[in-house]
């Protein structure tokens, strides 16, 4: 009876593993970090998430971002970014992405995202969209200083 049971128990976590790696058609993202934890004005602001698509076919990316003050948002913005500005080869179902963006300048070849007159909080957040149009859950990055 005891061999039975460790059996159906074994079979159970391995179908519970194997479930947790089972590719979706809506694409799933993971926001890893944002960094530095501190930015001024011209600095430049990295997103490390990962990523699984079944068909490998993702288009763009949403960058969420949020002003708060205290615990409050203040507001939203969004910012497009093309995913195949990444330098991922294509039909890619799985990896680490990193975006960099300058804070409050548009002097480099990093996207600008905009500035604040006070000091403040703010979180970034990531959308993927697929080919398919196919969006992907919201993952939130933790608080990061914004330095004006």
């Amino acid at each position: 009876m005891k061999t039975g049971f460790r059996v159906i128990l074994a079979t159970l976590i391995l179908l519970a593993a194997c479930n947790k790696d089972k590719f979706t058609t809506d694409p799933q993202v993971t926001v890893k970090s944002v960094s530095p934890g501190e930015v001024n004005l011209g600095n430049i602001l990295t997103i490390d998430a990962k990523f699984t698509d079944k068909e490998g076919d993702l288009d763009s990316a949403l960058l969420v971002y949020k002003w708060y003050d205290g615990e409050t948002v203040t507001m939203v913005d969004t910012l497009a970014y093309p995913f195949d500005g990444l330098g991922l080869p294509s039909k890619t179902p799985k990896g680490d992405i990193s975006m960099r963006f300058e804070y409050g300048t548009a002097n480099t070849s990093y996207l600008p995202f905009g500035s604040v007159s006070k000091d403040t909080t703010s979180t970034f957040g990531l959308i993927l969209i697929d080919k398919g149009k196919h969006r992907s859950n919201y993952s939130e990055s933790g608080k990061v200083r914004l330095k004006s």
